[in-house]
C-alpha cells in the first residue's frame, strides 16, 4: 500500500475514533440531563404531596371544630326543649340524653380528625416515594457522567488499536530483484539473496 493510501486510512480511523468519542459524550450528557429532569419533577411532586398533607390536616382541624360547634348547638337546643317541659335538665333522663348527644358529637369530631390524619399520611407516603425516585434519578445522572471517562477511554483504546493495525505500521519491505548471468550465457531474474546466478570460472 502506498504511503498516501496508508496516511488516508490512518486519518479516517482517527476521524472515526473522534466521532465515536463525541457520540458517547453527547449520549451521556443527554441521559444525565433526562435523569436530572426526572429528579426535579419527582421533587416537585414531593413538595406538592407535602402541601396536600398539610392542607388535609388543616381542613381536618377546621371540620373538627365545626363538628364540636354543631354538637354544642345541638346540646343547647336539647336543654331548651327539656327545660320547657319542666324538671331539672341536669339530672335523670334529661342529663342522660345530653350525655349521649355529647358523646356522639365527640365521636364524630375524633373521626374527622383521624380521617384527616390518614389522608395526610397517604400524601406523605406518596411524597416519600417520589423523594426516593428523585434520589434514584440523581444517582443515575451522577453514574452516567462518572462512567463517561471510561467509555471515552475504551473508544480511544479501540481507535488506537485499529490504527496500529493499519498498513502504515505494518508495511512489508519489497523483495529485492537480483539480475545475474547463469551458465551458458543464461540471463534471468532471481528472487532471493543477492549475487550472480552461477557465475562462470
Amino acid at each position: 500500500m502506498s504511503g498516501a493510501m496508508a496516511a488516508a486510512s490512518l486519518a479516517l480511523a482517527a476521524v472515526g475514533t473522534a466521532m465515536t468519542v463525541a457520540g458517547k459524550a453527547q449520549e451521556a450528557s443527554a441521559q444525565a440531563g433526562q435523569a436530572n429532569y426526572q429528579a426535579q419533577v419527582a421533587r416537585n411532586n414531593q413538595m406538592v404531596a407535602e402541601w396536600n398533607a398539610q392542607r388535609a390536616l388543616q381542613q381536618g382541624r377546621v371540620d373538627e371544630q365545626n363538628q364540636r360547634s354543631k354538637t354544642a348547638s345541638l346540646l343547647g337546643s336539647q336543654r331548651a326543649v327539656l327545660a320547657s317541659q319542666g324538671g331539672d335538665v341536669d339530672s335523670g333522663s334529661p342529663l342522660d340524653i345530653q350525655a349521649d348527644t355529647a358523646r356522639a358529637g365527640e365521636y364524630d369530631a375524633q373521626t374527622i380528625r383521624n380521617n384527616a390524619a390518614v389522608k395526610a399520611y397517604g400524601y406523605r407516603v406518596q411524597g416519600a416515594n417520589t423523594g426516593a425516585e428523585a434520589n434514584l434519578d440523581d444517582y443515575k445522572a451522577a453514574s452516567t457522567m462518572a462512567a463517561l471517562p471510561y467509555g471515552i477511554g475504551s473508544s480511544l483504546l479501540g481507535g488506537l488499536s485499529s490504527m496500529s493495525k493499519s498498513s502504515l505500521f505494518n508495511t512489508s519491505p519489497s523483495t529485492p530483484t537480483i539480475r545475474g548471468t547463469g551458465p551458458s550465457g543464461y540471463s534471468g531474474t532471481v528472487w532471493g539473496q543477492g549475487g550472480d546466478y552461477g557465475s562462470s570460472v
